[in-house]
């Protein structure tokens, strides 16, 4: 199936409608923009993280991310994954800083293995180090270019699950179909944050449709709203706060003609 500006906008669309509530565990650094980024899209995020409130809480959402800059709060992910996996709601895990940290990468990928997630969303490194289950940076927002598609495609097929590796170029497979997505700007990668933004915006995306499309058709909305930021960011001489704020802004004023921008290929 392509990924076509008509499909983006029936998802929107329907976060829109819909409202779905997202239950994001993720960490203090980016807490406020992942909130924001997901009201901009029509949804309603929550922000929970206390063991004892979690499971009572996720019950009630569509989907679930969690965010492993948050691993003080690994016990909280365990109770809410359980619970959304046994609902049947969508499941996103960001693998946040795992290719420098042995400990979140063995708990990472006891996680994966406990709950069984609807989606795996890393940059290139931390998504080689947990195929390689080795460390392959020192830092969290790796330049590593380096990345084995075809390993993409044996891991999410051994767990059933959809991939992303996040970079230049975003590959999205779920064992089967690989997507390419070339959408997205330089600037992205200069905010804290736009990682674990496109993180909650996969959870309000397969929490309305869980499949390999849906988990493409973001990558490419994210793309878009970078794109259009950035040109928006250069016209008034601005720098990256003012990028990271017409990030968002782009992201509530989203319209199909902008999709039209979608560059997604199988």
């Amino acid at each position: 199936m392509s990924i076509s500006e008509k499909y983006i906008a029936e998802l929107y669309n329907k976060i829109q409608e819909e409202r779905p509530i997202i239950h994001c565990i993720t960490n203090a650094v980016t807490v406020n923009d992942c909130a924001n980024i997901l009201l901009a899209a029509g949804a309603s995020p929550t922000m929970a993280h206390h063991p004892l409130e979690v499971e009572e809480i996720t019950a009630g959402t569509k989907a679930l991310v969690c965010n492993f800059g948050a691993i003080a709060d690994y016990e909280a992910m365990e109770k809410a994954g359980r619970v959304a996996g046994e609902l049947g709601h969508a499941i996103v895990i960001d693998p946040v800083g795992v290719s420098g940290s042995s400990y979140r990468r063995e708990k990472c990928q006891m996680l994966i293995e406990n709950i069984h997630p609807t989606c795996i969303r890393g940059n290139y490194s931390e998504i080689r180090a947990l195929m390689e289950h080795c460390s392959t940076a020192t830092g969290v927002d790796s330049g590593d270019k380096n990345l084995d598609i075809e390993a993409m495609k044996q891991y999410a097929k051994q767990y059933h699950l959809i991939m992303i590796a996040s970079g230049e170029k975003d590959i999205i497979t779920d064992g089967t179909t690989i997507y390419i997505c070339e959408n997205g700007d330089a600037k992205m990668a200069k905010i804290t944050g736009s990682g674990c933004m496109s993180s909650v915006m996969l959870g309000a995306f397969l929490g309305t449709e869980p499949s390999v499309q849906s988990a493409a058709a973001c990558c490419a909305f994210v793309g878009i709203a970078g794109e259009l930021a950035s040109e928006k960011t250069d016209a008034c001489g601005g720098g990256t706060m003012t990028f990271r704020n017409f990030f968002i802004d782009e992201v509530s004023l989203m319209t199909q003609e902008k999709m039209s921008r979608c560059k997604v290929h199988i």
